[in-house]
């Protein structure tokens, strides 16, 4: 059943020249689905707080792809996280359900990679060549100390189900800690610093009117305010992004090609129209010279 829609996604990709990088993230996106479905199924699993740049497409309708499903916890429930059982569980539910027997990995206190046994089948190659294509599940405790939840009713692919996700606020204050506070390094000399997925996640909140809540911010980081916000976004951006680095990551989330090339060309000027509104100190002259 999931192996037969699987081979009509990539049909349908290939059909439309969409390179098989992205095809593999597509494909990715599908499987989110039933991962999804059993988790908000299963009453030990409810409080789990869907999060990061899955649950802003899945939720929110953000227009590229994501390839791992994030979650919040709170203390509690962390503490109380059995990552080999919740593994096992899915690993039971797919060769229950849909005929597909899958292996797992489970990395450290929050990872679990489901290797669904599938590329061969699909003439599909990714990384090293393996036949697995590997759908990442990640639990976190929860950095914030109060939040707002919503609950969002989910239907797609045939599975429907009830999410439970901060709101965009919530999701907004995340990304920008994780854009301020993250380590991540790619190429072959490490000279890719950034992520580009979280700058493009960044300009959809400026574009549809989010703000983070600043509360939150203020007692995780030294942001207390918009102004100091766009003041440290822009000094991020002017200083460590390139259309090189952005298009590293990006290019794998979006079929067309054309338009990243575009946007990470761009991306500056994009984002001073959201970040540039005055020059009130010779600090911000600096900044925005």
């Amino acid at each position: 059943m999931i192996l037969e829609i699987l081979k009509k996604i990539v049909q349908e990709k290939r059909k439309a020249n969409i390179p098989d990088f992205v095809i593999i993230n597509s494909l990715k996106e599908f499987l989110q689905f039933p991962v999804l479905r059993f988790i908000y199924s299963q009453d030990s699993y409810k409080n789990f707080i869907f999060t990061g740049g899955s649950c802003l497409r899945i939720c929110y309708n953000l227009p590229r792809l994501s390839e791992d499903l994030d979650f919040d916890l709170s203390l509690e429930d962390y503490q109380k996280l059995n990552l080999e059982k919740i593994a096992k569980e899915l690993q039971r539910y797919f060769q229950e359900n849909f005929l597909i027997k899958i292996n797992f990995r489970c990395q450290g206190k929050s990872r679990i990679y489901l290797k669904f046994p599938i590329l061969e089948k699909l003439k599909l190659r990714y990384g090293q060549s393996s036949d697995f294509l590997y759908v990442k599940v990640e639990s976190n405790q929860t950095q914030f100390k109060s939040y707002q939840i919503e609950l969002n009713p989910i239907s797609n692919f045939g599975f429907n189900l009830i999410s439970r996700n901060y709101n965009l606020s919530f999701l907004m204050t995340g990304k920008v800690l994780a854009i301020l506070n993250r380590e991540w390094f790619q190429g072959e000399k490490n000279e890719i610093n950034v992520k580009g997925r979280d700058f493009y996640d960044l300009f959809w909140y400026f574009q549809n009117n989010i703000s983070p809540d600043y509360a939150s911010l203020k007692s995780l980081s030294n942001i207390s305010n918009e102004k100091e916000l766009k003041l440290e976004l822009w000094e991020k951006i002017s200083k460590e992004i390139s259309p090189q680095k952005l298009s590293h990551d990006l290019k794998n989330f979006f079929s067309d090609q054309g338009f990243i090339f575009d946007f990470c060309k761009n991306y500056q000027e994009i984002m001073k129209k959201f970040l540039i509104t005055s020059k009130s100190s010779k600090h911000e002259d600096n900044l925005y010279s």
